[in-house]
Formats: structure tokens, C-alpha cells, sequence
């Protein structure tokens, strides 16, 4: 297994978390609550260790999946629990924040995926600033998974390579609401994203 540079694992750091920021603040002006996010975790991994990880974290959970357009590739993984879900839907509807009984229905994963939506789109706007590279995102796709096949019906690496870069990072709004964002890139997209990063 690959290693990068200590200088390039701290870039790579340093843009999830720029981005991060962004994401946070969508998820804040959706939910009106203040979103803290931890320091990003940067490991290089295969698909074998990525699909480990969603195991890990995935299941009992709905995952939105936003990849990117046209020759810019990655994948970014948004992971709630179900009542994380019902608490989000809940603070988007003008609620103080409650996980409502009930299984999840079309409308949780429509509002789920409009939260990825906004949240990657802040986000894909900073990384285009830091790399002067046009960064488009595609639509989300939401899954909720309560069992390794529903892990394996989600296209994790929609772009080849053996080994890639991944970076999870952890936020909370209020204690209310707590998520998982998982950022993978293959290494040529990694070592492009280091060449061309310009600190704000």
C-alpha cells in the first residue's frame, strides 16, 4: 500500500477541510443550527479497505453518494443515521428538531439528498477555487442501508485505480444531528489536487 508525503497528506487535509467549512455552512442555513466539524482523517486505501469502512459506518444509516462531472474524478459519501434523518427533515420543516416514529419514507430520502445536494455544492464551489479547476458535481443518489448488499448496491468507486485517498470527516449540529462525510479520490486526482493547491 502507497503512502503520501507528509506535505501532500497535509494538503489533502487542508482542502477537506476548507471544503468541509463550506459544507457545514449549507447544513447550517438548512437546519439553523451550528455545525462543528472534526479535523479530517487522510489514509491511503483500496477498494476492499473502503468498502470495510462503509461497513463500519453505513449500515443502520442512509448514504448519499455525490460523484463528480466530466475529467475531474471522486466520490463523496454522506452517512446519517435513520433518526439523524428524521431530525434533519424535522429542523428543514421549521421543527425544533425531532425524530418522528416511523419507518423512513421517499420524502426522507429526497429531503437527505437535498442536504447532500446543497452541502457538496458549497463544497465543489471552494475546491474549484483552491485547485483553478472547474469542479461540477452530479446528482445525489440516496441508499438506506441496513445490510451488506444495500453497501454493495452503492457505486463507491465510479472511476478506476487500485488505490485511492480517502478522507472522513466528522460533524454534529448542536448535538442534534450527527453525520459522517467521506471523500475518496484515485491518487492521480490526489496528486493533482496537491500540485495545484493554492491556500486561500
Amino acid at each position: 500500500m502507497g503512502q503520501l508525503a507528509p506535505l501532500d497528506q497535509d494538503k489533502m487535509a487542508e482542502v477537506a477541510q476548507i471544503c468541509m467549512s463550506h459544507s457545514a455552512t449549507a447544513l447550517n442555513t438548512l437546519t439553523r443550527k451550528t455545525v462543528k466539524v472534526s479535523p479530517p482523517s487522510v489514509k491511503v486505501v483500496n477498494s476492499a479497505d473502503i468498502r470495510n469502512i462503509l461497513m463500519a459506518f453505513g449500515v443502520g444509516s442512509v448514504t448519499v453518494q455525490i460523484d463528480y462531472k466530466d475529467d475531474f474524478h471522486g466520490n463523496n459519501l454522506l452517512m446519517f443515521k435513520e433518526d439523524d434523518v428524521k431530525i434533519v427533515m424535522d429542523l428543514m420543516m421549521g421543527g425544533a428538531g425531532v425524530a418522528a416514529p416511523g419507518e423512513l419514507n421517499e420524502m426522507h430520502l429526497s429531503c437527505v439528498s437535498e442536504v447532500m445536494n446543497q452541502m457538496m455544492g458549497a463544497s465543489a464551489i471552494s475546491l474549484t477555487e483552491m485547485i483553478r479547476k472547474t469542479v461540477d458535481i452530479n446528482p445525489p443518489k440516496a441508499t438506506l442501508v441496513n445490510a451488506k448488499e444495500d453497501v454493495d448496491q452503492i457505486d463507491i468507486l465510479p472511476f478506476s485505480g487500485s488505490e485511492m485517498v480517502i478522507i472522513l470527516s466528522r460533524f454534529d449540529a448542536e448535538k442534534l444531528v450527527k453525520g459522517i462525510m467521506i471523500r475518496i479520490f484515485p491518487m492521480e486526482e490526489t496528486r493533482f489536487i496537491c500540485d495545484n493547491f493554492k491556500a486561500r
